[in-house]
């Protein structure tokens, strides 16, 4: 069998690989290639998974928009800054 060898991968691509090996359940490098490449470069997603990331995203606007009104004015850096290491300090 070919060795791959491959130099200079950018570190969010090899972080996106190693998920999707993982997702994909692939046990070595070789099968994810394998099933990247029957995959016709296209991964489909389930309608299961479709739904939990439309959930997911209107989860995270609604929450955008609670945390947005609860802001009496835009906060200032120096304002952030003493909450977060209120925060920090509990």
């Amino acid at each position: 069998m070919a060795t791959i060898l491959v130099k200079n991968l950018p570190e969010d691509l090899l972080k996106e690989l190693k998920r999707l090996k993982v997702e994909l359940g692939c046990r070595t490098w070789a099968e994810l290639l394998a099933k990247l490449v029957e995959s016709g470069r296209e991964i489909a997603l389930s309608e299961e998974k479709l739904k939990d990331m439309r959930t997911g995203i209107q989860g995270f606007l609604k929450l955008k928009g609670i945390v947005s009104n609860k802001w009496t004015s835009y906060p200032t850096v120096l304002e952030e800054t003493r909450r977060s290491r209120d925060h920090e300090a509990r």
